[in-house]
Order: structure tokens, then C-alpha cells, then sequence
């Protein structure tokens, strides 16, 4: 039998597919695709027959069925799942078995078995891959029944994610303005659908200029014009000049006044200091809490893989984590074999996933590319840390630097010969948009957060206030407003571009990312991406140019100063106004946002900020927010705006008129004298 520690080892690369999220892809498709409707309509028919031998011989329609799909899950709620790796291997096993017994029963045993099957899938590491197990190997309504019972607990944990989200420590709270009334309004049928339109509101009082919470941001790029080598390209803070290069204080004096602790017998070695190492992490454990990628082998003695023996039948590979399925041959001599497809062929094989081949020596060629490489930038940062293979993105610091790795650039880089990224990014550049790097960085940041997840409670680690959310950052997503738009064929060339970018290291995206959820990934990051503003004193932001320009929208209150876009999971649901009450700054003039108020704010009030700038008239701003966020804005200074708009007009109208009828009047005058 397997042992606990691989199930977390495996549980380390596969838990990455099921972050794409298999059941939102199924209710998405069962949503908009007609071809998929209409055989889930065919698919149903036969599952409302298993429903109806189940009840009792009643009739069966598609109500009862998702009734007893509820009663189910109620009913599997009740019962406590194991926490250790190694109870739930052995709850994992025992469920699976029970299942294929009342599988075996008949019909009449379906039910129970559809129980013990979906339990099987709350412990196991790979819920995709154990699904689609499920889907070759159980009577077809047992597996129906099984998904039923998947998507009644997804649409139960969309019904209360406002309910959870935001976290209370963040001092706001989402509510549904049509549903503040307790009066119905007069003429509005009982039953009649609403649109949910949904706000943020203060849980308490606040004064002016004061701090409501701050959020980390999802994900984040700069703009192209920013891109000079002088800000981070994942947390686009301004990087200084390293100490190095910096005068050095003539004086104790002068040290003292640049607030430096250096006596004139006691100068430490800057240089030194700076080309320090980090100290390596000395288990997993403590590579976990640093946030690296290091695998479970680097730390702990996992034994020879060539001495352990290959699983003979698709029991052993179901036993032992893998994906092995019931036609898969003999492994031949390791030398012959090809390189892993998927994670699960690569945790078998104990080979690596990157975008570079390991053990694979570079030709002659590569290592040429490589020594003629060099920085792109001409002003960069001497404080910068610089991507060593492709040398056309730099960091604040080393852990900018690993971060971004660990999440997307070892998919983005376009070093090593990656023609994939380099065709992409140019793409990308031609059509001047960056919503196409956003899904490509959020993908990459989805997969990096559900596998640290994984790996942290794998080693029994308590999760951190980043990790314990039981949202995935697509189920976030799905919550927020987006604009619907029509596909162009660029979207449709990009999104073939971003499945071969991405492909490597998200198995399976290919399918996921199919063209009517790109369009409504993009459409989430049209409305709802903030545009990032550096203010600090001496630092200067480079003017757009007609090369740099991008098409994308953006929130932004200032015309100037903008850095780069990012996406906020809680900042997302404010509204426009265009007298706000709060604004969205930037802390440490990083990614990281804060919500100041700019007027006193009671509890229980709506925050609004104002998506486009607020020094512009009426009539750009109505325009702007018309054309790019499809907002006929009557906030009260638009009203106030409106009605001495029309008083001026009316004025000057009325002033006109006058003029015309002096001048009518001396007309007369004179014409009768």
C-alpha cells in the first residue's frame, strides 16, 4: 500500500490541475455550450430513470433529482473526514472499496455508492484525475449522480461566499443593494429574477484620511512604458541604485546626517554585506514557510526510483496516486522513454516539469544565445536583480524575483529558447494589450497558490492568513463583475498562444481555457483591474508613446503617474462615483493597495471610488465611463453638474433672448422715428 508521505509528495504537483477547477468547467460549459446541453439533456433522462428505481418507483424529474443529490450531501456532511496523510490513505481505500460493492449490488445500491465515491474524492489529492477514474470505471448513473452532488455543493458554496468574503478584519462587507429594501416595490413580481447589484459598505465608522483595510494584489503587470529596468517587475516598486554605487560619506558628520551608523573606526563592508547568501532551507518544513518550490526529495531521502516497482494494474495506479490507466503498457528502460506529459507522469518518473528539459544538455547553439545574452535595458537599476535567462524583466529583490518564478515567469520566461513566450509576448505587443499577460500571470498564480496549499498541509503545517481562504482565486473571480465581449480573432490566436505558453506546467488548460472563458476573463479584468500609481518624490515615470500605448481599461483617478494595472480580490467590488468617498492607494508604492477615506464615512455607508479621473468635466467623464465601462453615471455630482448645466444653458438662452429683443426694440425706435 502506498505510504502517507507519497500521497503528500503527489499531492504536491497534482493538486495544481485541480485548481482549474473541473466542476466550475462543467457547470460553465452546461451554462453555454449547446452541443453540452443537449447531452447533459440526454444524459439526464438516464439518470432520472436510476432516480425513480432509487425513490421508490415515482416519477422522476430534474427536480427530484437535484432534491436527492441534496438529501445526499446533507447526509455525507454528518460524517468526519480524516487530517493526517496516512487516515486519510486508509479512509480513502476503504471508501473507494465500499463503493465498488454497492456498485456491484445493482441499482438499488447506486445511491449509497455515489456517497462513498464522492467522500473518496474529499481526501483525495487529485479530485480531476480521480473523476475522470471515476468516469471509465462506475455505471454511468453512479458517476452522474456523483457530479450532481459536486455541482449542489459548488452552487452551496457560491450561495455563501458573501457571507465569508470579505474576511471580517477587512472592515467592509458586499451587500446586494437590490435587497436593502424590505419593501417590495410596487409592481415587482415575488418571484421575478433580479440582477444582483452589489456594493461594498463600511462595517464602522470611519474619519477622514483614514485607512479602511489593504489587500495584496492578485496578480499584476507593468505597463509597457514603465519597463526601463527601474521597476519591479512583480511588485513594480522603484528600485534604487545599489548602496554600492553610492558616494560613500566623507565625514562622520556627514554619515550622521544621512542617518547611517557608521563610526569613523567601525565602516562595515557594504559590498560584502550585499553578495551575502541567503542560508538554504534545512528541511521542507521550513522551505514551505518560505514560500519556495523546493520539492519533498530535495529534503528527504524518497529512495532509489529505479529499484521501486512499476504498478502492474490500474488498481495498484488508482492505490498509488498515479494516472495510470487500464491500457498503459510495460515502462521500458528509462533511457528510451519520452519526456512526462503531465505532473502525475512526471511524480512516477521522478523527473522534473519545468519549462527547461532536465538532464537535457544544451546544444551548441544554446549555450551561444546564452553567452551573447545580455540586459535589453539601458538605464537600468544597478539595485536591480535581473532574470539571468532571458535578461528582459528585473526585480526589487531576490524574493520579487523567486516569487514571480515560482507563479508564472518559469512559464513566461522567454529565455532558453522558449519560442512560445517570445511569439506570444509579440503578439501581446502588436495588438498593445496586456489582458492577454494578465491571464497567462493569473493562471500561473492560480496553480503556485492551491500547490503551496497542498504542500503546506501535506507536512502538517498550519496555514497562513494568505493560504486559509477556502476560495480558490477562480472562484473569487467568478464573483466579480465583468463586461461581455465579442471575440476577436486576435482573442482567438492569443488564447491558442497562451494553451502552448502554458501547457508545460498546467496540464489540461488547453481544454479549460476555451474561447467563450477567455472572453469573460478578459471582460473581468476590463472592469475591474486598478490602474498603479508611483508617488514617490524623484522617481519619474516615463510618458506613454503611440509604441507603448495600451488599449486596456483601467481604474484610474490620475492622469499621470501609472506604473502598471493590477486585479483585487475585495477592491474589485467598489463602485463609481464621481465624488468618491474613498481612493485606492498604493503602499510602499508597491502592488499592495490601501483604501483610504477622503470624507468621514459611518457605518453601514457605500465606498465608491471613481474609476476615471476626477478633475475632467462632465461630459469626458460621462463618455469615458460609457464607453469603457458601460456606466451612465448619476452620482449626485453628476445630478448637481447636470442641473447647473442646464441652469447655464437656460441662462444664457434666456440672456440671448433678451439681447434680441433690445435689439428688436431699438430697431423699432428707430425705424418709427
Amino acid at each position: 500500500m502506498v505510504s502517507g508521505k507519497s500521497i503528500a509528495i503527489a499531492a504536491s504537483v497534482t493538486a495544481a490541475v485541480a485548481g482549474l477547477g473541473y466542476i466550475a468547467y462543467f457547470d460553465y460549459k452546461r451554462r453555454h455550450d449547446r452541443k453540452f446541453r443537449r447531452k447533459l439533456k440526454r444524459d439526464r433522462k438516464k439518470v432520472e430513470k436510476t432516480v425513480q428505481k432509487i425513490i421508490g418507483g415515482a416519477p422522476a424529474s430534474l427536480e427530484d433529482f437535484n432534491d436527492q443529490a441534496i438529501e445526499l450531501l446533507n447526509k455525507v456532511a454528518k460524517e468526519k473526514l480524516p487530517d493526517s496523510p496516512e487516515e486519510k490513505e486508509q479512509f480513502f481505500m476503504a471508501q473507494v472499496s465500499q463503493g465498488e460493492t454497492l456498485c456491484a449490488a445493482g441499482a438499488s445500491g447506486y445511491a449509497e455508492a455515489a456517497c462513498r465515491f464522492f467522500q473518496a474524492l474529499k481526501v483525495y489529492p487529485n479530485p480531476v484525475e480521480l473523476v475522470m477514474i471515476y468516469q471509465k470505471t462506475t455505471p454511468d448513473d453512479v458517476f452522474k449522480l456523483v457530479m450532481a452532488m459536486m455541482a449542489q455543493e459548488v452552487r452551496q458554496k457560491q450561495a455563501r461566499y458573501f457571507d465569508v468574503f470579505p474576511p471580517k478584519d477587512k472592515n467592509v462587507q458586499i451587500k446586494d443593494k437590490n435587497k436593502l429594501g424590505d419593501k417590495q416595490k410596487k409592481g415587482e413580481k415575488k418571484d421575478e429574477v433580479v440582477t444582483p447589484n452589489r456594493g461594498l459598505f463600511a462595517t464602522k465608522d470611519f474619519a477622514a484620511n483614514e485607512v479602511i483595510y489593504e489587500e495584496e494584489a492578485v496578480v499584476s503587470t507593468l505597463l509597457p512604458c514603465a519597463r526601463n529596468g527601474r521597476f519591479c517587475y512583480h511588485c513594480m516598486k522603484d528600485i534604487p541604485d545599489s548602496k554600492n554605487d553610492e558616494a560613500e560619506p566623507e565625514t562622520f558628520a556627514d554619515a550622521v546626517k544621512e542617518g547611517l551608523s557608521k563610526s569613523p573606526e567601525e565602516k562595515e563592508d557594504s559590498v560584502t554585506k550585499n553578495d551575502k547568501p541567503e542560508p538554504e532551507p534545512e528541511t521542507f518544513a521550513d522551505a514551505v514557510k518560505e514560500g519556495l518550490s523546493n520539492s519533498p526529495e530535495k529534503y528527504e531521502d524518497v529512495g532509489d526510483r529505479n529499484d521501486e516497482s512499476e504498478p502492474e494494474t490500474f488498481a495498484d495506479a488508482v492505490k498509488e496516486g498515479l494516472s495510470k490507466s487500464p491500457e498503459k503498457e510495460d515502462v521500458v528502460a528509462k533511457n528510451d522513454e519520452a519526456e512526462p506529459e503531465t505532473y502525475a507522469d512526471a511524480v512516477k518518473e521522478g523527473t522534473s516539469m519545468s519549462p527547461e528539459k532536465d538532464g537535457e544538455k544544451p546544444s551548441v547553439e544554446a549555450k551561444e544565445d546564452k553567452a551573447e545574452a545580455k540586459s535589453e535595458f539601458t538605464d537600468k537599476s544597478s539595485g536591480a536583480v535581473e532574470c539571468d535567462k532571458c535578461h528582459k524583466v528585473v526585480y526589487c529583490s531576490e524574493k520579487c524575483r523567486q516569487d514571480a518564478h515560482d507563479a508564472y515567469h518559469q512559464f513566461m520566461c522567454t529565455g532558453s529558447n522558449n519560442s512560445s513566450a517570445s511569439e506570444f509576448f509579440e503578439l501581446a505587443k502588436k495588438n498593445h494589450e496586456l489582458a492577454p499577460i494578465m491571464i497567462a500571470k493569473f493562471f500561473g498564480v492560480l496553480v503556485d497558490r492551491e500547490k503551496k496549499k497542498e504542500l503546506a498541509r501535506a507536512v502538517g503545517l498550519s496555514l497562513d492568513s494568505s493560504m486559509e481562504d477556502e476560495y480558490s482565486i477562480w472562484e473569487h473571480l467568478e464573483c466579480m463583475r465583468y463586461l461581455e465581449l465579442i471575440p476577436t480573432t486576435s482573442d482567438v490566436v492569443l488564447m491558442r498562444k497562451l494553451s502552448e505558453l502554458m501547457s508545460a506546467g498546467v496540464p489540461g488548460i488547453s481544454e479549460f481555457v476555451t474561447g467563450d472563458r477567455y472572453t469573460m476573463l478578459k471582460g473581468k479584468l476590463e472592469y475591474n483591474t486598478y490602474a498603479v500609481v508611483n508617488t514617490a518624490e524623484g522617481v519619474s515615470v516615463p510618458e506613454d508613446t503611440e509604441d507603448t500605448h495600451v488599449s486596456d481599461t483601467m481604474r484610474r483617478s490620475s492622469s499621470s503617474g501609472a506604473v502598471g494595472l493590477s486585479l483585487y480580490l475585495i477592491s474589485s467590488h467598489l463602485t463609481h462615483s464621481c465624488d468618491p468617498n474613498v481612493e485606492i492607494t498604493f503602499v510602499g508604492n508597491t502592488d499592495k493597495a490601501a483604501i483610504r477615506t477622503i470624507k468621514p464615512i459611518a457605518k453601514g455607508d457605500e465606498l465608491h471610488v471613481s474609476f476615471v479621473g476626477t478633475d475632467l468635466d462632465r461630459e469626458t467623464r460621462q463618455k469615458k465611463l460609457s464607453g469603457q465601462y458601460r456606466i451612465n453615471c448619476s452620482c449626485d455630482r453628476c445630478k448637481a453638474e447636470t442641473v447647473a448645466s442646464a441652469a447655464a444653458a437656460d441662462a444664457e438662452e434666456k440672456a440671448a433672448q433678451d439681447v434680441e429683443s433690445e435689439e428688436a426694440a431699438e430697431e423699432s425706435g428707430s425705424s418709427e422715428q
